[in-house]
Order: C-alpha cells, then structure tokens, then sequence
C-alpha cells in the first residue's frame, strides 16, 4: 500500500505506507507542514509561504513598471508564494521619471506595515549597498492589509527586485516561533527535487501536474506515539545555539550650500534581532567613531552616577539608556568608543527584537576625509559578541 504525496499542490510520486508517518515527521521537522489523508492515501505538503498572500502591481503605466511588476511576480510565484487569494500584502512598484545621481529607493508603506517585514526590508537593502528611505503615507489605506509602494528606477537586471524578493520570502517562510529550519530557504524547484529522493521514482519522473485533493475531515497530523516520539527526539536533543543580527537604521541631515557651519546629523536607531534559540540577555553596546573632536554622539544616555535622579520611571522600575563606564568621556577621547547598556534588565527571547533609539550623531566640520561609525553588540556578559551587519559611512 501507498500515499500520494502532494507538494503545495503538485503530484510529485508515492511513498511506501508504512514510511509515510515518518516522512511527514522528517518533513515538519524541517519546517514544512503536513497533512495526511487516510481516507485518499494521501500526504499533503506544503512549504508555510502561502501564509500571507501578496498582490504585485503597477499604479504608473510604463513599460518599465510593467517588466518590473512580472519579475517581482515570477521569483515569487516559482517560490510557492501565494499571489492569487485575496491579498494580505499589496505591493506597488512605480517608476521615477526623473533619476539623479543620488537617487534613493523610495518605500512608501501605511500604518499596517508589520516591523518584521520593515526589519528584513531593511537587511536586505543594506547588504545590497541600496541607498532607501522609508514614509508612512496616510492615503495609504490601513484596512489590516501592509501596503508598500516602492518608488525608484527599476532596470532590467535590478538588484531592488532581488532584494525585496529575499526579504518577501524570509518574512513568508518562518514564522516568528521557529528558528533554524536547514531547508527553510531552498528554492522550490530544490525542494520538489531534494523530496524525490525519497519517493517512488516511477511516479515522480511523470512530472505530472494535478490539482491536490481536498482534504476530508478526517484528515489528521501524524499522531505523536512512542516510536515518533524516538524519532522527534533526535531534532530535541540538538544542542541550542545563540545567534543574533545586527544592523543600522538611520537617516542622515546633510547641511544647505549656505550654512557657514557645516554640521551633519545622523538620526537612527540600532536594531538587535534575536535569531538564535537562545535567551539574548542585557545587550552591552559599543559605538565606534573616530577620535574627533568634531564627532559626537548625543541623546538621552545618562552617566552611570545620574541614573538614580534622571532615568525614566516606571511600574517596573527605572528605563532608559546608560554609560556602562564612569570615565566614559575620557573613553570616547582616547578610543572612540561609546559604551552603552539598558537600564533595567532587557531579554531578548528567540525571535524578538529590541531597538536602541537613541542613535543620534553630530559631525562638524571633520578632520577627515572620510567618516566610519560601527556598531557591536554583546550580550549575556560578553559571551556572545556580534557585530553590526553595516556600518555608517561619509565622504566629505
């Protein structure tokens, strides 16, 4: 006797029924859902990414918007992203008539716009080196539904379409709960391939294409008895890692050709992301800039030896932001070093994410040339460090 297996949606071959409890574990294990259908033989398996339907379209009509609209569509739609149910994510990708030589990537989103997707938007654009700028628009509808439009100058090799691809399929292939899947991101051609291994290959070379039978009520989960609870078992007594990401979200204020003084701001904010299986504790930060007078970091941080009298209170107690050291003038002097920690004890679960806002830097009239401001994070005393995965840079 036989299943059918069924991967979102397509025949892909059989498996042998005694094996069939034991796939889909295999198959959960590695972040997928199943289903299995006693009453059709079947085994349904999906990849998670249909979650969150999402609509691609074009508000300008130009050729170009258009071209930009179909790639979009197609990575997404080879992905096994859903893009025919009634949407939960609308995007807009539109034209820029008039490009300048330091055009950025305009993101312009409503108040539904989930931090998650803001978060992987922003990774993504930033190890692409996109220059970008995100604005809330209140015409945008806020109905329960994120709507972004991004506004830039699309090409036919465009490296924004790639960009957003990747942060599109992150936000729709994990879950907030779970970490660490190996097979999460494999391409679906891969996965439908990397699954073949395991079936039938009579059945799975027809490449045949079929709708997945509706799942009947009886349709039920593999049941969690003793020799699955062996296999299950071997994913549990993996040892739990910690990992984190790191990165730079800021704005920059550059001065008018008429100011006598030429003083630059950076407003922003540093984003700790927990992607580990860890707790991430009491996040220790070190800014980096270099040692000049003309630089310097501002913001509501209090000297250790001020706290008591000026941190914020609260029902939980004191918050804010704090030097760690008492010397820390002397520091940023000799080294450039800002050191910074939470006021009150700060947990950052697997999955969570916690902002430091009070990014704010002065540059007057540099010494140098060029300007490098980093960022790295340590937490649970030190013993995991990690570095932020872009840096703020200046050419003057």
């Amino acid at each position: 006797m036989t299943y059918s297996v069924y991967f979102d949606g397509e025949l892909l071959g059989k498996a042998l029924y005694h094996s069939a409890v034991s796939l889909a574990l295999f198959c959960e294990q590695q972040g997928f859902e199943t289903l299995i259908d006693q009453n059709n033989e079947n085994i349904n398996i999906e990849t998670g990414r249909k979650h969150d339907p999402i609509s691609v379209s074009a508000r300008s009509k130009n050729q170009q918007s258009h071209d930009a609209v179909l790639k979009l569509r197609d990575i997404l739609r080879t992905e096994g992203l859903d893009l025919l149910k009634e949407p939960s994510i609308i995007l807009y990708l539109d034209i820029i008539e008039q490009q300048y030589d330091d055009q950025q990537l305009i993101i312009e989103h409503n108040v539904s716009l989930d931090e998650r997707l803001r978060n992987l938007l922003i990774i993504e654009f930033n190890k692409a080196k996109i220059p970008f700028v995100f604005k809330e628009k209140k015409n945008l509808a806020a109905d329960g539904k994120q709507q972004l439009a991004f506004r830039s100058q699309f090409t036919e090799d465009d490296q924004q379409i790639v960009s957003i691809s990747r942060a599109l399929i992150r936000y729709c292939s994990i879950k907030p709960s779970a970490q660490n899947m190996p097979f999460t991101f494999l391409p679906a051609p891969l996965i439908r391939t990397w699954l073949n291994t395991f079936l039938d290959s009579s059945v799975s070379q027809t490449k045949e294409k079929k709708e997945a039978p509706k799942i009947s009520e009886k349709a039920v989960k593999p049941e969690r008895n003793k020799s699955i609870a062996a296999v299950s078992s071997i994913d549990a007594n993996k040892p739990k890692k910690a990992n984190a990401e790191v990165f730079l979200n800021y704005t920059m204020l550059i001065p008018r050709a008429d100011d006598d003084q030429k003083e630059y701001m950076v407003n922003g904010s540093i984003i700790m992301k927990n992607t580990g299986d860890l707790d991430l504790k009491n996040p220790v930060i070190c800014i980096k800039v270099p040692t000049d007078p003309g630089i310097s970091l501002q913001g509501q941080i209090l000297p250790p030896k001020l706290v008591a009298g000026l941190a914020m209170k609260s029902n939980d107690g004191e918050k804010g932001w704090k030097y760690v050291y008492d010397d820390w003038r002397e520091r940023v002097k000799t080294k450039g070093e800002y050191w910074i920690t939470s006021i009150q004890d700060l947990t950052i679960p697997p999955g969570g994410t916690e902002l430091f806002n009070g990014l704010k830097v002065i540059i007057k009239e540099s010494k140098n040339s060029s300007v490098g401001i980093h960022a790295f994070v340590y937490f649970n005393e030190g013993k995991y460090q990690y570095a932020s995965n872009n840096a703020i840079s200046l050419s003057f």
